[in-house]
């Protein structure tokens, strides 16, 4: 029997929002999904985690803005920056005591997950998933608090009643898919699209849903927990902000759960790891 697990509110502070090299501030959905996984692993059904859905609130990109173009708070490394190098490129500085600068992107948000678990919970279960809690991280960031956790068998239900408001984040996946032509400019063409009343188009935004190995996965020192390791690049896709109400009045809420999928890419062995959702 499947059952709906609602964190509401979270509160996460300085959670990552430097998703992949050409995108900062998308929706943390993958990292949601991490987030799940490894709750269901402290509470020993890892295996039973089948979805989640993802409800944005409020976020706070930490940084400041000059002429309209926001500029991230940066964090000092741990490491000297490099004295000058034989040709005056590369990391030199005139101070070979000043710290590097470790490129970050961060932010503050509100945040609700309902997660999808193919097993009848107790209230032991959520005991053990309230005090995991106290110390879990999201994206990077601390759990500062949250509402207390709550379990419906309906999704509906689960929506409604646990979380009541905000805007939940739908995969539109399909405006690149549809008709001919090159998928990535169709995403930014997308990302660029002045909506018009009715159609469909707005509150759009970039987001990392997965990871593509480019290299094969191989036993590799310094991996964690001695896990296959391999080498991987984002995979980013197009998301849809949709208010809560909105879905609920039109009876969507079956298609608001995220997905785990395990991809073969070639002969190679390479693979990718993404989330998606069901699309009507």
């Amino acid at each position: 029997m499947m059952s709906y697990l609602v964190l509401p509110h979270l509160r996460v502070q300085q959670a990552n929002i430097y998703n992949a090299a050409f995108l900062i501030g998308g929706p943390p959905v993958l990292a949601a999904w991490f987030m799940a996984h490894a709750l269901g692993r402290e509470l020993d059904i890892a295996d039973k985690v089948k979805s989640i859905a993802f409800v944005l609130h409020s976020m706070t990109p930490l940084g400041e803005r000059h002429y309209g173009r926001f500029n991230p708070q940066l964090r000092r490394g741990a490491a000297y920056t490099f004295g000058a190098s034989k040709n005056g490129s590369d990391y030199s500085s005139k101070n070979r005591q000043a710290l590097s600068l470790q490129p970050v992107a961060c932010a503050h948000m509100e945040v609700s997950l309902v997660i999808g678990i193919n097993k009848v919970l107790d209230d032991s279960d959520m005991d053990a998933a309230a005090q995991w809690l106290r110390n879990g991280r999201m994206a990077g960031g601390l759990v500062t608090g949250m509402d207390k956790p709550e379990v419906f068998e309906d999704l509906d239900d689960a929506l409604n009643k646990g979380i009541r408001t905000g805007y939940l984040v739908m995969d539109r996946r399909d405006l690149m898919e549809s008709g001919s032509g090159n998928r990535a400019e169709k995403f930014v063409a997308a990302l660029g699209h002045k909506p018009a009343t009715g159609d469909g188009m707005g509150w759009l935004s970039a987001a990392c849903l997965g990871y593509a190995a480019i290299t094969p996965f191989e036993q590799r020192a310094g991996a964690r927990e001695g896990y296959p390791h391999a080498f991987a690049e984002p995979l980013v896709g197009l998301v849809q902000y949709r208010s809560l109400r909105d879905i609920l009045e039109k009876d969507e809420a079956k298609y608001t759960l995220w997905r785990p999928e395990w991809i073969s890419t070639d002969t190679s062995k390479l693979a990718a790891f993404r989330i998606y959702q069901k699309l009507p």
